[in-house]
Parts: C-alpha cells; structure tokens; sequence
C-alpha cells in the first residue's frame, strides 16, 4: 500500500497547511503520517510471526497441544487482522479528507483546510484502534502463559516417569520442577513473545498519537470557532450599514411634494 506520507493529496493539504499560517497543524499531522506508515508494517511483521507459530504447531504431534494452540493464535490472528483492517480505513478517510480539502481549497479558501482537520475525527478512531491492540497484548499474554503451563506440566510427568523408573530399579529419585523449556515451547514461545513486545510497543505508540491528535483537533476547532465569531460580528455591521442606507434613501422620497396635488389656496 502507498504510504500517507507518499499521497500526492495529503502532501498538496499539508503545503497548504503550512503556507497559510497551520504549521504546528501541518506538524501534527506529519507526526500522525509517520505513525501510521510505521503501524502499518508493524501490522505486517506481526501477522508473518503468527505465521512462523503456526509452521511451527503443524510439526506438533500431541492433538491436545497442538489444538489449544491453534485456537490461540486463531484469536490473536483475528484482533490483529482487525486492527490493520482499522488503521486501513482511517487511512483512506485520511487520505480522502485531504483530497477534498485541496479542492475545497480553490473556492473556499483557508476555511476548508480547517474544516478538513476538524472532520477528521482521527482521536475516536485511535481510540478504538488502541482498545483493540490493549485486548491483543493481553491475548498474547495469556497464550504464552498458557505455552509455559503446558510445557512445565509434560516436564513435570516426564520427570515423574523417570522418578517411578528409578525407584523400580532401586536407584535414587531426583526432584521434579519442570525442567528447562523444551523444543517445542522454544520454537513457538519465542515468535509468540515477539509478538508481545510488539503489540506492547504499537499500544503506546497509539496512546502517545492519541496525544498528539488531541492537540491537533483542538487547533483545528478553535480556529474554527474564533473564524465563526469573526464571520458573526459582521453580519450585524453590514445589516445596519444597509439600513442605513435604505433610511437615507427614503428620507428625500418622503419630503418631496406630491406633483398631483394642489395647495388648497388654488382650490375655488
């Protein structure tokens, strides 16, 4: 996908942002440009690790294991394809905001610049993105635990086969603790624990971009509003300069004399 920052429109909106005296909002929303291209290949990179952790769970051959963690990383698919479909759609209502914006600019001036920012409505939809992510970082958490419960226990038997083979044949038993990680829970651990480092770092990265938006959309409103105040004090202005006028223009009118009407003293 073409990056934000690559637009050919948003380039065009942010030029006129900063040319028509909206550099710290044109600075703002360079910052969210780069957050979002860098999300976008985050989505990516997370997707192709659940991949690795799915290769990995189809060499499995205990059904039991091999199930739970398939339904897992089903899940955790899911919210992450849900996600990267979320930030794609804001960055076509971004990218199409833009578009109009610089059309708009052309017969509305410096107003459709401001009211493109305002209609953005980015804080709402980050918001729900970073929900999204948070609930994600807590599936990866608890798979992974779940990886590590399982692999203690099976070691954890292991141990206790030996111990009753040990104890047939007369030699010493050792203390069961479960042991190093095996294979498999190194194979798929590590991916999986990628993947929440990952997640952790992209939900702050969205809380830190709700931040940024906040200031962005509070410009974009106040500029709004103080241009709508301005727009208001004139109206009044113009109303009474033109009642004026009208005043003044029907002032002669009343005083002239009436051309078909005689003075009573012609009258006989």
């Amino acid at each position: 996908m073409e990056t934000l920052q690559g637009n050919e429109a948003v380039q065009q909106f942010m030029e006129l942002l900063e040319e028509n005296g909206r550099q710290g909002q044109a600075a703002d929303l360079s910052a969210l440009m780069w957050y979002m291209d860098g999300m976008m290949r985050q989505y990516e990179t997370v997707l192709q690790e659940l991949q690795d952790v799915r290769q990995q769970l189809a060499q499995e051959q205990r059904p039991t294991v091999k199930e739970a963690m398939q339904d897992a990383v089903e899940k955790l698919e899911n919210k992450v394809q849900q996600g990267r479909t979320a930030l794609t759609g804001l960055w076509e209502r971004i990218a199409g905001c833009a578009a109009r914006a610089v059309e708009g600019f052309k017969e509305a001036g410096v107003s459709a610049l401001d009211q493109a920012v305002s209609a953005l409505g980015v804080k709402r939809a980050l918001e729900a993105l970073q929900e999204n992510l948070s609930g994600a970082v807590k599936d990866a958490k608890n798979s992974i635990e779940k990886v590590e419960r399982m692999g203690h226990e099976l070691r954890s038997v292991g141990g206790h086969l030996k111990n009753a083979g040990r104890a047939m044949t007369g030699r010493e038993t050792q203390a069961v603790d479960g042991g190093q990680e095996g294979r498999f829970q190194s194979v798929v651990l590590a991916p999986m624990r990628t993947v929440k480092k990952m997640l952790s770092s992209m939900n702050n990265a969205t809380l830190a971009a709700i931040g940024g938006v906040e200031n962005l959309e509070q410009t974009a409103e106040t500029v709004r509003e103080v241009r709508a105040e301005r727009k208001a004090e004139r109206k009044p202005s113009v109303r009474k300069d033109l009642e004026e006028k009208i005043g003044q223009t029907a002032a002669p009118a009343a005083s002239a004399p009436d051309k078909d009407r005689r003075p009573h003293e012609a009258v006989l």
